[in-house]
């Protein structure tokens, strides 16, 4: 692999340096998975110090851009978005003033996407999907009827729906969104008045997909995402108490 001869510009050099080593994953087409040069050849490809090198690749790993195996070498990184979750859930814990509305944006974005996921879901269903989501559906309604919460259930639930669709990258998001609302305290004991509700709602889901009412699948998945946005004043109530006590407490 030849060196890289063109000088790096002034500005911001680590930023720099991290762009070379991504223009070189790319121009040489190297895959997710795929082992890169050693250091000391990266290094002279890129025209740095081992390290400058050192320094870029430990922020590219945090990025997830590559993977660094101790004895092994580095990698380039498989797709994840565990980066972006670990930098949002950050942000949205440390702004105890936004976070209720960092929460309302999530769902809301949540409620344009699987919305209108809900016709492609009711044609794509099929027989061992539904039997999945029944059994779900069924624990939900039993859980909600001793007053427990169903949080695993409602996760699956959500992520069984799509798998048919065949897009990992709906799914990734999904999975992002639930741990960003596990993280933040979403799943409080002040929604236990909504579980008899929120199990209802899955069942008018399911039911219209078994009906193959893709329109009404997503009405019904629309009422489900009100429901959950109707939490949100009371995550606004607790940190206006929360904020309160420790005011008073200074």
């Amino acid at each position: 692999m030849e060196r890289i001869v063109d000088p790096i510009r002034s500005g911001d050099l680590h930023q720099a340096i991290q762009d070379r080593i991504k223009r070189v994953i790319i121009d040489h087409g190297y895959q997710p998975g795929d082992a890169l040069p050693a250091e000391t050849e990266l290094a002279r490809i890129l025209g740095i110090s081992r390290g400058s090198l050192r320094e870029a690749m430990k922020s590219l790993q945090t990025l997830g851009v590559v993977e660094t195996r101790h004895g092994f070498g580095t990698f380039v990184g498989q797709f994840s978005f565990e980066p972006m979750i670990n930098g949002l859930t950050f942000q949205i814990l440390v702004s105890r003033e936004t976070m209720p509305r960092a929460i309302r944006e999530l769902l809301d974005l949540r409620q344009v996407l699987e919305t209108a996921l809900m016709p492609r879901v009711t044609e794509a269903a099929t027989a061992p999907q539904l039997e999945q989501l029944e059994l779900l559906v069924a624990r939900m309604e039993a859980s909600a009827a001793r007053g427990r919460q169903f949080v695993d259930e409602d996760r699956e639930f959500h992520e069984v729906l799509y798998r048919p669709l065949g897009n990992d990258l709906i799914i990734q998001l999904l999975r992002a969104f639930w741990d960003i609302f596990s993280a933040v305290g979403q799943e409080s004991s002040r929604r236990t008045i909504l579980l008899g509700e929120t199990a209802g709602q899955h069942r008018d889901i399911l039911n219209s997909i078994v009906a193959h009412q893709g329109q009404a699948a997503a009405a019904a998945m629309s009422v489900h995402f009100a429901g959950a946005l109707a939490w949100v004043p009371l995550l606004e109530h607790d940190q206006s108490e929360t904020m309160a006590s420790g005011s008073r407490r200074r």
